[in-house]
């Protein structure tokens, strides 16, 4: 159950679907794979305690969900930034 938050939490999906009505669960040697591909470390109990915890904790203290966000910039000059995100003390995470 963990190993799915952990996952979950970094983005990586622990099943899929090929087709209407097949789900596919990903095997956990996998999952651990692509996580150390992300840089965690979930090849040990511990590890994955300690990943699991560092990670509850990042996802605490967001103010938003991971977002991607694009601004263009008007008639071909640096973007402008939205003065609420400006405003924002420095270190802030989002």
């Amino acid at each position: 159950m963990s190993l799915a938050r952990l996952a979950e939490l970094h983005g990586v999906a622990t099943s899929y679907s090929p087709a209407p009505d097949v789900d596919v669960q990903v095997p956990d040697d996998t999952v651990v794979a692509v996580l150390a591909a992300l840089g965690v470390d979930a090849s040990t109990a511990a590890a994955l305690d300690d990943a699991l915890k560092h990670a509850e904790s990042a996802a605490e203290s967001r103010l938003l969900p991971p977002t991607v966000v694009l601004w263009g910039a008007r008639d071909g000059g640096e973007p402008e930034f939205p003065p609420a995100l400006t405003a924002l003390p420095a270190g802030t995470g989002l």
